[in-house]
């Protein structure tokens, strides 16, 4: 079981074990944390992260370290408020302006989040510098998201659910986004799964989420497959699964 409830699977579990890259943290500012590898190459893809309600950067750490063994630099706006998607394009200008700018890639940015921070990068998602989503249980019903941004968004989504969650519940907060999204969407709903599972390592989403920043950011036809084409991942195991613009 992952730690806030809901079965494991094996569809994604190579995705599931850290990455090849030792990582490190650093402050980018006063406002945005990143996680990276310690030695950077060229072009490694950027991930925005935006946090739940109430919650620090710290909370989630151990699942952006994650991403970063990946081979991805994560900048984590330092904000339990991050409805908006403003601060996580703050913290895009600031990574772009930075000492390490010249190793990334920035023709390949995700946004990601949890709960509000999930309802955020749908936000942020409006942007012509984002290349695709990964909302994660996304809260969308106020804490200062608009609904429009849905409809608007600039790449395609991963939209993240879990069956178990009253809190950002998949009915109230999902479905419409499913329903108003302008992009592809492969909405994958975890099955058993509680609002608090990301907290931490990312519980059940680490893999899925990893295999879709390979095959969004990476173009890895491996990782692709899981989600187009012959679509390994439509019948996970533990994940009820729809997608649209595939």
């Amino acid at each position: 079981m992952s730690p806030g409830g809901g079965a494991t699977t094996d569809t994604f579990a190579d995705y599931a074990v850290a990455g090849p890259h030792a990582v490190m943290s650093e402050a980018s500012g006063s406002t945005c944390t990143v996680f990276r590898p310690v030695t950077l190459t060229d072009d490694h893809p950027v991930i925005l992260w935006g946090n739940g309600t109430s919650t620090q950067v710290s909370a989630y750490s151990e699942g952006l370290e994650h991403w970063a063994s990946w081979g991805y630099v994560v900048v984590a706006a330092n904000t339990s408020n991050a409805g908006t998607g403003e601060q996580m394009l703050d913290c895009l200008d600031g990574i772009s302006g930075s000492a390490i700018a010249d190793s990334l890639d920035l023709t390949r940015v995700g946004t990601t989040g949890h709960s509000q921070g999930g309802g955020g990068s749908l936000m942020a998602g409006r942007d012509e510098r984002i290349t695709a989503t990964a909302p994660i249980q996304p809260y969308v019903v106020g804490l200062g998201h608009d609904s429009a941004s849905q409809g608007d968004q600039t790449g395609p989504m991963l939209l993240l659910s879990g069956s178990s969650d009253f809190v950002a519940s998949p009915s109230r907060n999902q479905a419409p986004v499913y329903q108003a999204a302008n992009v592809p969407v492969f909405w994958a709903n975890s099955q058993g799964t509680s609002h608090f599972a990301p907290i931490g390592d990312l519980g059940v989403y680490r893999g899925i989420t990893t295999a879709w920043w390979d095959y969004q950011l990476k173009g890895d036809q491996d990782a692709a497959d899981l989600f187009a084409g012959p679509c390994l991942g439509c019948d996970a195991e533990g994940w009820d699964v729809q997608r649209k613009g595939f």
